[in-house]
């Protein structure tokens, strides 16, 4: 009798394949028992245990594991989000490096400033020239905003509007205090003349120390207004002028004439 390594089925000593498996009998050894199971061949026992493709096998990711990936590629992008938002807060709220001296109130000089500004506009070829000092005096004078308070509690207090004179370009600078905490909205300036007239183009912007891309900027027009509002004489003034030039000391505004005194 025949026993079947496979299956342990008993089988003739007449039969090839196994009557229960199909696999190949192997045939009975000389002198063996009836009934005891011959030993695998190695050719069989290496056909039985090896796959049959022959390669070796790749364990595959689960769905869990490529989710726990996902999960933590979300986190890793929403803790660097935060970490750059309060760092942004943080800029905010720091004192620009340099910050033009606050000076004294001088409704007298603002006056005769502002009267020289409307006489050089309106004569032929006319030229203002102005230093920062004299420029914050003015601003000082004209620029008086009333304190804001918002729903939420939070009250915000203007405190005043100058310049930093550069070469070729100017920063005007709006100080607030937002409860009792300086802030300072900066806004880059520069003069340039198109067609006959005088164009400024906004450069760039800071929020304290958090620098604000040029052409982001213009976004942010509306934090000047209240600043801007003030001025509507002097910058309807500016609409008619035809050249601009900026040096660290000084602000030379020329009005289009037949001759420049």
């Amino acid at each position: 009798m025949k026993i079947c390594a496979s299956c342990d089925t008993e089988n003739d000593d007449t039969r090839v394949f196994c009557l229960n498996c199909r696999e190949r009998l192997s045939a009975p050894v000389p002198g063996m028992a009836p009934g005891f199971r011959a030993p695998e061949s190695p050719r069989l026992a290496t056909r039985v245990s090896t796959p049959v493709s022959g390669k070796k096998a790749i364990p595959r990711r689960t769905p869990n594991a490529r989710r726990n990936i996902f999960s933590l590629l979300l986190n890793l992008v929403f803790w660097a989000i935060l970490a750059g938002l309060i760092f942004a807060i943080f800029l905010v709220f720091q004192t620009p490096v340099a910050i033009q001296a606050p000076v004294e109130r001088d409704s007298s000089a603002a006056q005769s400033l502002g009267a020289f500004f409307k006489k050089a506009s309106t004569s032929p070829g006319g030229v203002w020239m102005g230093s920062a000092d004299s420029i914050n005096g003015f601003l000082l004078e004209t620029v008086q905003l009333v304190p804001v308070s918002s729903s939420i509690g939070l009250h915000t207090e203007f405190q005043r509007c100058f310049v930093a004179l550069h070469e070729g370009r100017l920063d005007f600078v709006m100080q607030q205090s937002l409860q009792g905490h300086p802030l300072y909205f900066t806004l880059v300036l520069e003069p340039y003349s198109k067609n006959g007239g005088l164009n400024v183009r906004v450069a760039g912007a800071s929020l304290g120390q958090l620098p604000i891309p040029g052409f982001l900027a213009p976004y942010l027009l509306g934090l000047w207004k209240p600043c801007f509002d003030s001025l509507d004489v002097i910058v309807e003034k500016l609409e008619s002028a035809s050249s601009a030039s900026v040096t660290p000391t000084s602000l030379v505004i020329r009005w289009p004439g037949k001759s420049e005194s």
